[in-house]
C-alpha cells in the first residue's frame, strides 16, 4: 500500500516539530550556560580534554596552573583520545571559540532525537517513534551534556546509528551497513573503550543473525569478521601509536585498571573516584586526570620497581580489584548490588562535577524529566510488549533482543568500575523507544474505551516510578563541593568576586571543606588581604593536616615577611607527607639559605634534580646558593642549564648576567641583562646592575639612563639614589 503525499508530509512535519522544540529548549539552556562559571574555564575532565585539544593545535603542552603535566605527547594514552581529537578539530575551525563545540553538540543532540526517531518507528511504529523523539527531547541529561566538553552525546549518536544500521543490515545484508555499523562501534571504543564488551555481543549477534538467514557458516562467519576487522582497524592506530611512545602495550588507555580498583576495594562506595591507599602506594595524595605519570613514577619508588611502565601500574590496579574479590567476596558482591542500584536507582551521581546541583540550579533542567521518570515508562513498555503486543507490534522478532542485548552488556560493561550519571546517560535512549511505546499503549486503550486497562498500564508506571525511586542504597550529592567548583571556575576567569561568594558558600555547607579555604587563601593573597589569606591557610591545615599546598603555601608567606624559621617548619610539614614535593623542596631551600645554611639549601635543591633532572627552579636556585657564596662559575654553570630549560624567565638571565658581572667578565654580562629586559622590559634590577656595569666600565651616559629606569620603578631605593649622586650628579669640585 503505497502513502499519499499528505500522509507524506504529515509524517515528516511531526518528527521535524520535535526537533525544532527539542532546539527552542537547547538555546533557551545555551543562553543560560553561557554564563556559567565554568563556560570557558573547564574544571578536571573537560578541562583535560579542553587542554589537549588545544595542545594540539599549539603545540604547547605546557600544563594549566596549578595542575601536573599529563605527559600526553610522550606517554601512552590515559585517556581515550577521540573526544579530544574531535574538540581540536572543531577549535581549529572555530579559532578556539568555546561556543562552537557546544553549539555542534546541539546538532548532535538534535540528531539524536531524529536517531531514536527512527528507533522507535522501526521498534513500535511511527506515533511510537513520534513519542519516543518527544521524550528525548525533554529529558534533562540529554540537553545538559550537550553543553560539556565531554563525549557522551557523541558516544549515544554513534550507538543509536550503530543500532539503526545493524537494524538494516539485519533485513538487506548489505555490505555498506555492516562497515559503516562497524566503524560506529571503533570510533565508539575511542571514546569509551567499555563499549566493546556490548560489541562483542553484538558480534555474536551477528553471526546467529546471519547463519540464521542465509543458512551458511561461511557467510556467517565472513559477515562478523568483516565486522570485527573493522573495529579492530579503526582502534588499532591507537594501540600501535602507545607501543611507539612507550614501548608497552596499552590497549586505547591505561586508567582501565585504577577506575577497577577505585571501584573494587574494601573503602569503595561505588560513587566517588578516590584511590584509599594511594599515598601509601606512590606517595601522592589524590589522583586527577593531570597527575597520573607522577602516580606512575611514586609507585615505581614505593613499590621497588624502578622498571614500572603505564601498562605495568594498570595490571597492579587490575590485580588489586581481583585481590579485593578473592578476599572479601561478600562485600565485593554488596558493593556490586549497590553500584548496581545506583545506576538504575534515583540519584544523579557526580563525576567531573556534582550534576545533582547543576540540574537543580538550572531555570531549565530543574523542570524537565529525570532518569527515573523516563525509566518508569520504559519497563510500563517492556511489560506492555510482553504482556499485550509481542506478536503484534512492528520490527523483526530480531530488532528488539539487539537493543536489548546492546543495553544488557553496556550495563554490564560499567559495574566493574563505578557509577556516574555520565557513564548511564547513554544507556537510556536506547531503551527510550520502549518509553514511546507505553505511552502509545495507553493512548490506544483510552481510544479503545479499554479504560481498566489503561488505568492499570498507568497505575503500572507509578509502581515503577515508587521503585525505582527508592533510596535502597544512601547517596548525598556534595553541595560544598558544587559551590567549590564555581569558586575555582569564577577566578580563571577574573571574576574575584564571585569567586570568594562561591567559596563562601562551599565553607558555610561543609566548614571542613579544606580546598575550599586553600583556593580562598589563594584569592585573597591575589587582593593583597594576606592576613585573612592566611587564616584560611591555618584553617585548611586544621581540617587537613595533610594538605600540603596550604602548608606549603603558608611557608611562603612567612618566607616573604622574612620569617624563615617559621617558613621551614611548614614546608618541612608539606614535604613530611609528599617528599617529592619539588616547590616545597624548592622553598625549603630557599629558606635554609637565608638562614645562612647554604649545604643544606643545596641539598634541597640537589633531592628536587633527583626527582625531576629538567626542574628549572632548581637550578636558578643553586645558582643563586653559590652566586651568594662568591662560586660564580658554578653559578654560571647552573644558570646556563636553568635558562636553558626555562628560556623566558628574566630572573634567571639576570643573575646570570650578575654571575658574570662578579667575576669579572663586564662586557659578556651585558647581554644577559640586555636579555633579562627583552623579556621584562620595566624590570628594575636588571637595570640597576646594568648601570652598575656601564658605570664600571666608565660609560656615566648610559649607567645614568639606566638609573633613572631603576627610580622610575623603585624611586626610594636608597643604593641607586647614592650611585646615581655620586655618577650622574657629582658635587662640583671644591676651590
Amino acid at each position: 500500500m503505497n502513502i499519499s503525499q499528505p500522509e507524506k508530509h504529515n509524517a515528516f512535519l511531526l518528527p521535524a516539530a520535535i526537533v525544532v522544540f527539542g532546539l527552542l529548549l537547547r538555546l533557551l539552556y545555551l543562553y543560560f550556560n553561557v554564563h556559567a562559571p565554568d563556560f570557558a574555564s573547564p574544571l578536571l575532565d573537560p578541562q583535560l580534554n579542553d587542554y589537549w585539544a588545544r595542545a594540539l593545535i599549539t603545540g604547547d603542552w605546557t600544563p594549566p596552573p596549578h595542575a601536573d603535566n599529563p605527559e600526553i605527547a610522550t606517554t601512552p594514552y590515559g585517556r581515550p583520545p577521540a573526544y579530544p581529537w574531535l574538540l581540536a578539530v572543531i577549535y581549529f575551525l572555530s579559532r578556539g571559540s568555546y561556543l562552537a563545540p557546544r553549539c555542534i553538540q546541539i546538532a548532535i543532540g538534535l540528531a539524536n532525537i531524529l536517531l531514536v526517531y527512527l528507533l522507535g518507528k522501526r521498534l513500535f511504529g511511527r506515533a511510537s517513534g513520534a513519542v519516543t523523539a518527544l521524550l528525548m527531547s525533554i529529558f534533562w541529561a540529554s540537553i545538559y551534556f550537550e553543553g560539556e566538553l565531554n563525549s557522551p552525546t557523541w558516544e549515544v549518536f554513534l550507538s543509536l546509528s550503530m543500532i539503526l544500521l545493524l537494524l538494516h543490515w539485519a533485513s538487506t545484508y548489505t555490505v555498506l551497513s555492516l562497515s559503516v555499523a562497524a566503524l560506529c562501534l571503533g570510533l565508539g571504543a575511542l571514546m569509551r573503550p567499555n563499549i566493546l564488551l556490548p560489541g562483542a555481543l553484538v558480534l555474536l549477534w551477528i553471526f546467529l543473525k546471519a547463519y540464521r538467514g542465509t543458512s551458511k557458516l561461511s557467510k556467517a562467519c565472513a559477515h562478523a569478521c568483516l565486522f570485527a576487522g573493522i573495529v579492530l582497524l579503526i582502534i588499532s592506530p591507537v594501540i600501535v601509536r602507545n607501543w611507539r611512545v612507550g614501548r608497552q602495550f596499552v590497549f586505547i588507555s591505561y586508567y582501565g585498571g585504577i577506575n577497577a580498583y577505585i571501584g573494587n576495594n574494601p573503602h569503595s562506595e561505588g560513587t566517588e573516584p578516590e584511590v584509599p591507599d594511594l599515598y601509601e602506594i606512590s606517595g601522592v595524595e589524590k589522583w586527577n586526570c593531570f597527575n597520573y605519570p607522577s602516580i606512575v613514577r611514586g609507585m615505581a619508588r614505593h613499590l621497588d620497581k624502578p622498571d614500572l611502565s603505564f601498562a605495568g601500574a594498570s595490571h597492579y590496579f587490575y590485580l588489586r580489584a581481583l585481590e579485593f574479590w578473592r578476599e572479601q567476596p561478600l562485600q565485593a558482591c554488596m558493593l556490586t548490588l549497590r553500584k548496581a542500584w545506583l545506576f538504575w536507582g534515583p540519584h544523579e551521581i557526580s563525576d567531573s562535577k556534582v550534576v545533582h546541583y547543576e540540574r537543580l540550579h538550572s531555570p531549565i533542567l530543574a523542570y524537565l524529566p529525570r532518569f527515573s521518570h523516563l525509566l518508569a515508562l520504559v519497563l510500563t513498555g517492556m511489560l506492555g510488549w510482553r504482556l499485550f503486543e509481542r506478536k503484534r507490534s512492528s520490527g523483526s522478532e530480531t530488532d528488539k533482543p539487539l537493543v536489548l542485548l546492546f543495553a544488557a552488556g553496556y550495563f554490564l560493561s560499567i559495574l566493574p568500575f563505578f557509577v556516574s550519571e555520565r557513564y548511564r546517560f547513554p544507556i537510556l535512549p536506547l531503551l527510550l523507544p520502549f518509553a514511546g511505546y507505553a505511552v502509545i499503549l495507553v493512548l490506544r486503550f483510552l481510544k479503545q474505551r479499554e479504560f481498566k486497562r489503561a488505568f492499570v498500564l498507568c497505575l503500572v508506571t507509578v509502581l515503577f516510578y515508587l521503585a525505582v525511586s527508592f533510596p535502597l542504597f544512601s547517596y548525598t550529592p556534595d553541595h560544598s563541593k558544587w559551590h567549590l567548583h564555581r569558586g575555582i571556575a569564577y577566578a580563571a576567569r577574573g571574576k574575584a568576586e564571585d569567586a570568594v561568594h562561591s567559596l563562601l558558600a562551599a565553607i558555610a555547607e561543609n566548614p571542613e571543606n579544606d580546598e575550599a579555604h586553600l583556593q580562598l587563601g589563594y584569592l585573597y593573597i591575589k587582593q593583597g588581604r594576606v592576613t585573612e589569606a592566611m587564616e584560611h591557610y591555618h584553617r585548611a591545615l586544621e581540617a587537613n593536616p595533610n594538605n600540603v599546598f596550604a602548608a606549603n603555601n603558608l611557608g611562603y608567606e612567612y618566607y616573604l615577611q622574612e620569617n624563615y624559621k617559621e617558613a621551614e617548619k611548614y614546608y618541612r610539614q608539606a614535604l613530611a607527607r609528599q617528599p617529592i614535593f619539588t616547590l616545597a623542596l624548592n622553598n625549603l631551600g630557599n629558606a635554609l639559605l637565608h638562614q645562612g645554611d647554604a649545604d643544606g639549601a643545596l641539598s634541597c635543591f640537589e633531592k628536587v634534580l633527583n626527582i625531576n633532572e629538567k626542574d628549572p627552579f632548581a637550578r636558578y636556585n643553586m645558582g643563586n646558593v653559590y652566586l651568594e657564596t662568591g662560586r660564580y662559575e658554578q653559578a654560571i654553570e647552573n644558570f646556563d642549564k636553568a635558562f636553558t630549560e626555562a628560556p623566558f624567565n628574566p630572573h634567571i638571565a639576570n643573575n646570570y648576567g650578575l654571575s658574570l658581572a662578579r667575576s669579572g667578565q663586564l662586557k659578556e654580562s651585558i647581554p644577559w641583562f640586555e636579555k633579562a629586559l627583552s623579556l621584562a622590559p620595566n624590570y628594575p634590577l636588571a637595570h640597576f646592575n646594568l648601570g652598575n656595569v656601564y658605570g664600571d666600565l666608565g660609560e656615566t651616559q648610559e649607567a645614568c639612563c639606566h638609573y633613572e629606569q631603576v627610580l622610575a620603578t623603585w624611586p626610594d631605593h636608597a643604593e641607586t639614589l647614592q650611585r646615581s649622586k655620586m655618577l650622574c650628579n657629582p658635587p662640583p669640585p671644591s676651590e
